[in-house]
């Protein structure tokens, strides 16, 4: 009846569930962490984005928790989310270690949830005190061939390594899937490059410091010596690997060359194909060029370097197969050589490359790269010097000889002339001198004849003649002016120099042909007008100019005078000398003429004596130049004519009519005279200038005119006023002096350097100087002259301390004379500022008038800003110096009497301020001044020096950053406060615009930052319109917003079109300006009417191959076409003129390279066009189709070659792609038909009968560029090629991944390789397998179709075969029921994953293997030969037993690998293994210690767990999370945990199992470990952590209260079947986890009422489990739901007869069911639950023949 309610109870509740309703399908929101890396205790900002995005939402986020038992993360909410977050975005502060994060959304009411993100980690190298990763071996660089151990430390007993990798997308994975894990540590190598980031998660919880690991490559560096060989000798290959390592082993190979992939093959060196240990190999009798290569391997199977890169050794003999030879073959080749290199030998397809070593690095070129190649030849010139090694290569794959070149620079040839002039019929010798100089030239000897359009035409000299070995060259019989030129060859075939400058050898003789005149016929002075005229029998001429102080200053008379007709007419203003000549149409010089023109003559006038005795004679000397018997000489007296402040010259009596000589003798001459004297030509009336006036002086006084000296001292100093006063009969006086120095007489008045007041003169100097003084009076007289020296003074230097000083502070004055000497005193000044002489005046300070010995004074009580001096005295009359600087100590405090105030008011400055500087006080006058200190010196300066001074005012703004003191001084003479003034650059504005590109009519934002920031700001918003004249832009303001804005944005509306924009800010009363900021560009697709941009051609894709063509139309003449590049941290704009060519209103441009870019243009009326952003692509490989792929016996194949851009031009070459076996590649051969290309893009092969490769090229004929070949692409056959076939074992009609697949290829040669394609990608053998001769051996083990051939090393290729690797087959193995009765059966069934049929299924025992710490696996018995189908039955088991699967499939059977061991657990135990648990209880506390003791006849054990993750399990050993002691394995965990436990020995037994559960409650049930026999007592308990018995504990059993009392101990005396269940406590409202307590039945008789059952029962449990077959696909179906619902046997009555005949319990239990939060919040843990149902009639375990126990389980993981 029971079970009859129970079935109807079923059904109802399972149809409940299969009626609800389809939840609505989940989204999962996508989550971003920055940064991915951090500092310690930087701040992490999580932003989580909810696609298709939708309002509504709010936002929750979780630290994601590793949980190593259920192999995922829980969710915890992260501290203050716990009612989410409107924003999508929150930061995490103070993050220190690594971490991870998970989000999701949720709204409505109530709340609907998203699923959660995928957690997103935030890595820090910063360890964990609970976790730590440690990475072996510890070094800068690691390597692939290197085995990484990564390490995890800390107090957990459980650990996961994962990695991410950055290129992969979401790739994290567990060190399981890419390496091998061992307790702690995690062991991996790599066979590629490889970047990631590792880290460690705990089984409690915590992540470790991350590691970002690196593997590199390693590299082979090959070393060749010698570089050049003698024939047959030894060439030693040196091999060098990073990392260096005794591990390697060498291969070394000859390059040999493939010019169809422009590329070497490799051909293994004799003796080398398995390597050398050695890094060094000898190869003995080479005797022609060769390369060479290296590469490393080691490990098994064997890990390979690259090749190294190709190192030559040279030889100058050349190969009987392929020879070099050069043309010209000259010793010596010159830049400007055309130079050929011929390549000849048995090949038809050659390659010239070149090798140039430079001091960084080597280069090694194909003769494409710096030449032309035409068939078999390569030419090619430098404009440069340079030396490279030069050689070709076969298409066979040979070496010709190698030359070294050496390309010298172009010399010179330069040709001198002797003699420059000729007499008639005299030789003329020609020296021709070529630069640099060496030996070996032959040189060649020109007449070069004028034309008139400025070039020559050169004629040899006479036959026989004209070519010598020497230098020079004589020309006999020279009549007439000739031009000459040189130039010089060398070796075989010559090379010539070009022609020197031609040279000149000018005769004065005229030529038939051609004569010159020159008018006037005399001397020429500057004032003269030239003409030169050409006479004889052309009709066109030149006249032509050579001065020889300018080098070279050959020109025509259209660059100095004035050409017309035949004549020249020319006029010069200063001094020169030249040779003029003609030049006629018809070839011929005439006369060369000398032209001197001349300065006007001035005559110089010398006196016998300066200073004569009174009355003695005193000749005068006049001399002129150019000297000359036509002259006369006039001689004057120069008589002061102090109106004009000038002489007047009167002639001398006796010299009215001139002198013929040039000199005259004046007689008894007493006082100081001054004379002059000039001449005139007697032919003509022409006067020179007067001479300048010289003096003869006379110490006596004239009674008209007396000079006296004031001080009247032997000795004067620069530090003295001295006074020269003239007296006499004339009101009218000035002093003059004169001073003789090494260059130049010095003439001049007092005015020039003292002060004339009336008749007195003042002055003094500042410099040692010596000069003679004397008077001039107005009526003409001159005084008495006086030598007078002024002799140096010493200068005194003040210094005060301290500068700046506190009111009322002493301040120190120190006086220093330079040079210092004893006997100095000091007087001492307070400097009172002059504004009437813009000086100071200096006032003795009081008490010292007399001066001191010390240099040093005190001035105490100081209060305001002052200026001092001081001067120095010594000696009798006393000599002082001068004063000193006047030295300011300064104050901030104002005197009454004098304040400085400085607007405007700012604390800052700037240098585009106005500034004024106020002085107020009681004076009407003031000056303002300053001082800047420098480096050693201070600059003492006034207002009008750097300002403008008005009234009281100075006002000044500079450019630059000056630091300066600035004070006032007053007409009264005192001294304002003092002001430190800084002026500081004014802050630069930058603007922002958003968006960058508009809609028509939208609204643009401008911002405009102004750094540093600082309030105050009112901010100018402009347009930039291009100005074209100026090549920039005006800034015009925006309308209504003159006055500019407060706020720093602005939004402009309506904007439709391109267009730029500016800023500038203001700050202050008055206001300052910032510069305007840099021009920025909101960007529109749409022409405006006045200005539109079209782009040619008009294609989507532009590529390097375009010549690309901007045109601005509109309403405008002239434009520019501008671009803007944006690059990592700037943009650059920049105009056509810098990229491309500007032609009107056009910009031509192509790119040779990538590129990204704006472009737009700009009209001359300020208009932008609409902008265009173009990409300039590169052009692609090309992409080759074949087409049939698989051929029947020569049919027509159809090749067709795509590639961008289709443009005209475009030409395609075909080529055959034959295997080169030494490159692991292909060479090209180009096919027959196709050496010119083909203007279509399709190409017929016709008779195809074998497999066979293809490839192409594109070319363009418009620029030099062609494409990469295409990657090569086959067609098939299945035929046999008599060279090449392939067969394939085995031969099976399924071939699965881990099958050894052998691929032999046979045929006429010894070399093979087996190729494949899949997916469109081409690899060999040694990549996917291994290759042996030629086998090539592979399994794989992943899901593929590809086809396989073989390419022989004669270039041939096989039959092509079709491969499918089939999936090899996943098992899973359940094992039912898991926890049995001992004795009944266990119903094993073996899935095969992906499903198929024709599987034989071997089942095998899972015996322990402690020895591999693994299982080995026996087949059960009677199951040799397997069996069809996928379950078996096991009956009568009784223990704890492992078992596994495996299947078989095909002749010959292929054999999958064993499933995972499943594991069917016993509570009983067994004499050869037992377990037992201490303390002896099913519950314990985290981090307590639990120890499980195994015992037995075994000597070795090992304990394993089995726990539960979802809908699988899983085991691991007591290493791997406790500590293993002999047969006692002891643990303690931090978390929550619950697993099955059992021993098992070294001999193969397995203990009893036990189930424990580790917890975290602060409350536990102490209940029994293993089974109770019926009839036994037992006592239950309470634990709090810490305490060992509890008082006033509540017992529960199945949920129903049985026990509340002061006890606090359950007591049952005899257990029965019906104590059998969950039993929990409670204490102080705090209730334990509950706990399971089985009882083992005694064996009893069977009720007669089983038959009724026995038809009721079984019908009711196949009802009950086709619904709950049902509810599984719904649940399926359905997405994920959580539900829970826990099923429990109907309790019997006491009475019921069939109570003891059965045992009947079940538990059911749905897991991770779905997405509503109203039925599991984020950390409830998911129970792993069981259906179980004991058969009737089985009620003893002992009976092991009558026990029925099965399993039913759904759980779809979380």
């Amino acid at each position: 009846m029971g079970r009859t309610l129970l079935c109807v109870l079923g059904v109802v509740f399972l149809g409940v569930l299969l009626c609800r309703g389809n939840p609505s399908a989940k989204t999962r929101p996508v989550l971003t962490v920055s940064p991915s890396w951090l500092s310690p205790g930087a701040s992490v900002t999580l932003s989580c984005e909810v696609k298709p995005s939708s309002a509504g939402w709010r936002f929750y986020w979780y630290k994601a928790v590793p949980e190593l038992y259920q192999n995922k993360y829980k969710y915890l909410l992260v501290p203050g989310s716990d009612e989410g977050t409107k924003d999508n975005y929150y930061k995490i502060n103070d993050q220190k270690h690594t971490a991870g994060y998970a989000c999701r959304a949720g709204r409505g009411n109530p709340e609907l949830f998203t699923q959660f993100s995928e957690p997103k980690f935030v890595w820090s190298a910063v360890s964990h005190s609970a976790a730590s990763l440690t990475l072996t071996p510890k070094k800068i660089k690691h390597y692939t061939v290197d085995e990484i151990r990564l390490t995890c430390s800390g107090p957990s007993i459980l650990w996961k390594v994962r990695r991410f990798r950055q290129y992969y997308p979401s790739d994290i994975s567990d060190c399981s899937v890419w390496g091998k894990m061992t307790g702690r540590t995690c062991t991996f190598s790599s066979r590629w490059y490889q970047k990631a980031v590792f880290w460690c998660e705990s089984g409690s919880g915590k992540f470790s410091n991350a590691v970002n690991v690196t593997l590199h490559a390693p590299r082979a560096v090959l070393t060749v010596s010698p570089s050049w060989l003698s024939p047959k000798a030894s060439i030693t290959l040196s091999c060098r690997v990073e990392p260096p390592s005794t591990l390697w082993r060498f291969y070394w190979y000859k390059a040999v060359p493939d010019q169809s992939k422009y590329s070497y093959r490799y051909d293994p060196l004799h003796g080398t194909r398995k390597g050398t240990t050695k890094n060094s190999y000898v190869t003995q009798g080479e005797k022609h060029t060769a390369g060479y290569a290296c590469r490393a391997g080691r490990g098994n199977p064997e890990i390979f370097t690259d090749y190294s890169k190709i190192t030559l050794s040279w030889s100058a003999d050349t190969h009987p197969a392929a020879s070099l030879t050069v043309s010209p073959a000259r010793e010596k080749l010159f830049t400007g050589d055309k130079i050929q290199l011929k390549c000849s030998g048995s090949s038809g397809v050659w390659r010239v490359r070149r090798f140039r070593q430079s001091s960084y690095n080597s280069d090694v070129s194909d003769c494409f790269s710096w030449g032309t190649m035409s068939g078999s030849s390569c030419t090619f010139s430098s404009r440069w010097q340079l030396t490279a090694v030069y050689w070709c290569e076969s298409g066979s794959g040979r070496l010709s000889n190698a030359i070294n070149i050496t390309i010298h620079a172009t010399p010179k040839a330069v040709l001198t002339v002797s003699p420059q002039w000729a007499s008639p019929g005299s030789s003329v010798t020609l020296s021709c001198e070529v630069k640099p100089s060496s030996p070996g030239w032959r040189f060649y000897w020109y007449k070069a004849v004028p034309e008139l359009s400025n070039t020559y035409k050169y004629y040899s000299l006479p036959q026989g003649t004209h070519e010598t070995p020497r230098d020079s060259y004589v020309v006999h019989d020279q009549k007439h002016t000739s031009r000459y030129a040189c130039r010089a060859g060398w070796g075989v075939p010559q090379f010539f120099t070009n022609y020197s400058e031609p040279k000149i050898v000018w005769s004065a003789d005229s030529h038939p042909a051609a004569a010159l005149t020159v008018s006037p016929d005399r001397d020429i002075y500057t004032v003269d007008e030239v003409q030169l005229t050409c006479t004889g029998s052309s009709g066109d001429w030149k006249v032509r100019r050579f001065r020889p102080y300018y080098q070279s200053d050959v020109s025509d008379c259209s660059i100095w005078g004035k050409m017309n007709g035949s004549s020249c007419t020319f006029s010069s203003p200063q001094y020169h000398k030249g040779v003029y000549w003609c030049e006629s149409g018809s070839g011929e010089l005439s006369n060369a003429v000398n032209v001197t023109v001349n300065n006007t003559p001035k005559p110089v006038l010398t006196v016998s004596t300066s200073w004569p005795s009174p009355g003695a004679l005193v000749t005068l000397s006049c001399n002129i130049k150019p000297s000359s018997a036509e002259w006369r000489f006039y001689w004057y007296k120069a008589v002061p004519d102090t109106s004009q402040n000038n002489y007047r010259y009167k002639l001398l009596s006796d010299s009215v009519d001139g002198t013929a000589l040039g000199s005259h003798v004046v007689h008894g001459e007493t006082h100081t005279v001054v004379y002059a004297c000039r001449a005139r030509r007697e032919k003509k009336q022409y006067f020179t200038e007067y001479s300048e006036p010289n003096f003869v002086w006379s110490a006596v006084s004239h009674p008209a005119a007396s000079l006296t000296v004031s001080p009247d001292r032997d000795e004067l100093y620069i530090i003295d006023n001295i006074q020269l006063k003239c007296t006499g009969s004339s009101a009218d006086w000035r002093v003059r002096r004169f001073r003789q120095s090494y260059y130049k007489a010095d003439l001049s008045d007092c005015s020039s350097w003292g002060k004339m007041t009336g008749p007195l003169c003042t002055f003094s100097s500042p410099f040692y100087h010596r000069a003679v003084y004397w008077c001039e009076s107005g009526s003409g007289e001159f005084s008495n002259a006086v030598n007078i020296t002024i002799e140096s003074a010493p200068t005194p230097h003040l210094t005060v301390s301290p500068s700046w000083l506190s009111p009322g502070a002493s301040v120190t004055l120190i006086c220093e004379v330079k040079p210092p000497s004893a006997g100095w005193r000091f007087y001492w000044y307070k400097a009172v500022p002059d504004l009437s002489k813009n000086s100071y005046r200096y006032d003795p300070l009081p008490d010292i008038i007399r001066g001191t010995v010390e240099n040093v004074y005190v001035v105490y009580g100081q209060t305001h800003t002052a200026g001092y001096s001081c001067r120095g005295g010594i000696g009798n009359p006393e000599l002082f110096t001068k004063y000193s600087e006047p030295n300011i100590v300064w104050s901030a405090d104002s005197h009454p009497a004098a304040s400085l105030t400085v607007s405007p008011a700012r604390e800052k400055l700037y240098i585009v301020d106005d500034i004024q500087l106020k002085c107020t006080g009681s004076s009407a006058d003031w000056r303002v001044k300053r001082v800047r200190q420098s480096y050693d010196q201070s600059d003492v300066s006034d207002c009008s020096s750097w300002g403008t001074m008005t009234g009281s005012s100075c006002t000044f703004s500079s450019p630059q950053y000056p630091r300066a003191v600035y004070w006032c001084e007053s007409g009264s003479g005192e001294f304002s406060n003092a002001v430190n003034i800084t002026l500081i650059h004014p802050p630069q504005p930058t603007l922002f615009v958003s968006p960058s590109w508009l809609s028509p009519g939208a609204s643009v934002t401008l911002s405009c930052e102004v750094k540093p920031s600082s309030a105050g700001w009112r901010f100018y918003w402009y347009k930039a319109v291009p100005d074209l004249s100026q090549n920039n832009y005006t800034y015009d303001p925006l309308p209504d917003i003159t006055g500019g804005t407060v706020e720093n944005v602005y939004i402009v509306y309506g904007q439709k079109h391109t267009a730029g924009f500016s800023c500038r800010g203001g700050k202050g009363n008055p206001e300052l300006f910032t510069e305007y900021s840099e021009p920025r560009f909101v960007w529109s697709a749409d022409s405006h009417p006045a200005a539109s941009l079209t782009v040619s051609p008009n294609r989507k894709k532009l590529y390097i191959v375009d010549d690309i063509q901007l045109k601005c139309t509109g309403s405008s003449a002239d434009w520019r076409v501008r671009r803007i590049r944006q690059s990592y941290n700037h943009s650059d704009v920049s105009d056509c003129s810098s990229w491309g060519t500007m032609t009107g209103s056009s910009c031509s441009f192509s790119s040779l390279q990538y590129s990204v870019a704006l472009y737009w243009c700009e009209s001359e009326s300020g208009e932008f066009s609409n902008a265009v952003n173009i990409t300039v692509h590169l052009v692609q490989t090309p992409r080759l189709t074949v087409s049939p792929l698989w051929l029947s016996p020569g049919a027509v194949v159809t090749l067709r070659c795509e590639v961008e851009p289709q443009s005209a031009g475009r030409r395609f070459y075909w080529y055959k792609a034959v295997p080169d076996l030494s490159q692991i590649k292909f060479r090209y051969n180009l096919l027959p038909a196709s050496v010119d290309g083909t203007v279509e893009n399709s190409f017929v092969i016709h008779k195809q009968k074998h497999t066979a490769g293809y490839a192409c090229i594109a070319g363009w004929e418009n620029v030099e560029y062609s494409t990469n070949y295409s990657e090569p692409q086959f067609v098939w056959s299945a035929d046999a090629h008599p060279a090449a076939s392939l067969t394939m074992s085995p031969v099976r009609e399924k071939l699965f991944t881990f099958d050894e697949v052998h691929l032999h290829c046979t045929g006429s040669s010894a070399d093979w390789r087996v190729m494949r394609i899949a997916e469109s990608s081409y690899s060999n053998c040694s990549v996917w397998g291994t290759m042996t001769g030629s086998l090539c051996t592979f399994s794989s083990r992943w899901l593929h179709k590809a086809v396989y051939w073989c390419e022989s090393g004669s270039g041939e290729f096989s039959n092509a075969v079709n491969i499918s690797i089939h999936l090899a087959p996943l098992l899973h193995l359940t094992v039912s029921p898991s926890w049995l009765i001992p004795g009944a059966s266990v119903n094993l069934s073996c899935e095969v994953d992906p499903p198929s049929e024709g599987w034989m299924f071997y089942w095998y025992e899972a015996v322990p293997d402690l020895s591999r710490n693994d299982y080995r696996y026996e087949l059960l018995p009677d199951n040799v030969n397997g069996t069809k189908q996928d379950s078996l039955v096991i009956h009568g088991q009784n223990h704890t037993a492992g078992y596994a699967c495996r299947v078989g499939y095909g002749n010959p059977e292929f054999l999958s690998r064993y499933s995972e061991p499943k594991f069917v657990c016993s509570p009983a135990s067994r004499p050869a293994a037992s377990l037992s648990v201490s303390p002896d209880r099913e519950q314990h506390f985290t981090s307590e210690s639990v120890t499980l003791n195994c015992g037995g006849n075994s000597a070795e054990w090992r304990v394993k767990v089995m726990r539960e993750s979802g809908s699988s399990s899983f085991t691991d050993s007591c290493s791997a999370w406790g500590a293993m002691n002999g047969s006692l394995c002891a643990f303690s965990s931090p978390q929550y945990y619950k697993a099955a436990f059992w021993c098992e020995s070294e001999s193969g037994e397995l203990s009893n199992a036990v189930n424990i559960t580790v917890q975290d409650e602060g409350l536990l049930l102490v209940s029994p470990v293993h089974p109770v026999t019926e009839g036994a007592s037992v006592t239950l308990s309470c634990r709090l952590r810490g305490e060992n018995k509890l008082s006033d504990v509540i017992f529960y059993h199945n949920d129903k209260l049985i026990q509340n009392d002061s006890r606090g101990e359950l007591k049952i005396s005899a257990v029965s079947q019906s104590d059998e269940g969950f039993y929990k406590c409670e204490h102080s409202g705090e209730v334990s986890p509950q706990s399971w307590m089985a009882v083992k039945a005694v064996l009893k008789k069977s009720s007669s009422s089983f038959p009724v059952m026995w038809a009721v029962g079984p019908l009711c449990g196949i009802v009950l489990l086709l619904l709950l077959l049902l509810l599984i696909r719904f649940i399926r179906l359905k997405g994920t739901s959580y539900f829970y619902d826990l099923v429990r046997p109907t309790k019997e009555p006491e009475n019921d007869p069939k109570k003891d005949q059965s045992i009947s319990y079940s538990l059911l239990n749905f897991k991770n069911t779905g997405n509503m939060r109203h039925y599991l919040e984020p950390d409830d843990s998911p129970v792993n639950s069981d259906v179980r149902v004991g058969a009737a009639g089985r009620s003893s375990l002992a009976a092991s023949d009558a026990a029925v126990y099965s399993e039913v389980k759904s759980t779809s993981g979380y």
